[in-house]
């Protein structure tokens, strides 16, 4: 069964990840911006992912979302652990034959806190405009969650629900 959280389970999640980025050295903060601003592939996800034709319906945001791609296992694991995520082997293989591991940051609280944290120790103007970008658009889904863009969202699939069970009836 969906559950859909409401906006103050969003915000709790995005500070409870938040807080545990915060509880990290300082330095691991620093060291993890210096990796990711030089090895991450940082992108907005704009796939409509709404069918709802209703005119008085605003879909969401697009997604912001980060991938790491690197052969080093160990490290890989490393920085998944740090940052609550999974790695996962991916099927191709480099040039030189080393198989290649993935982290996909794509939950916007998670990637929203890890933002934030990482923005202090991002050199370069490219970059940072970068992550301001994807800042905004976390905060366009923030105040899109805030107007009950998902309890409209919620009540749209319930009733394409509905609709679909009428048409097709077991």
């Amino acid at each position: 069964m969906l559950r859909f959280l409401t906006f103050k389970q969003l915000q709790a999640s995005s500070k409870e990840y938040m807080f545990k980025l915060e509880q990290l050295p300082k330095e691991k903060i620093a060291w993890l911006a210096g990796l990711f601003q030089a090895e991450a592939y940082f992108y907005i996800d704009t796939r409509q992912r709404s069918k709802i034709q209703d005119p008085s319906y605003t879909p969401p945001p697009p997604l912001p979302c980060i991938k790491l791609h690197m052969v080093e296992q160990d490290l890989m694991e490393h920085v998944a652990d740090l940052l609550e995520q999974e790695v996962a082997p991916q099927a191709r293989l480099t040039t030189a034959e080393k198989k290649v591991y993935r982290i996909n940051l794509s939950a916007r609280a998670k990637v929203e806190a890890f933002l934030k944290a990482i923005l202090p120790y991002i050199v370069g103007e490219k970059n940072r405009e970068k992550i301001l970008k994807h800042l905004a658009v976390c905060e366009e889904y923030n105040q899109w969650v805030a107007a009950g863009g998902r309890k409209q969202a919620a009540r749209h699939a319930a009733t394409i629900k509905a609709q679909k069970a009428k048409q097709n009836p077991k």
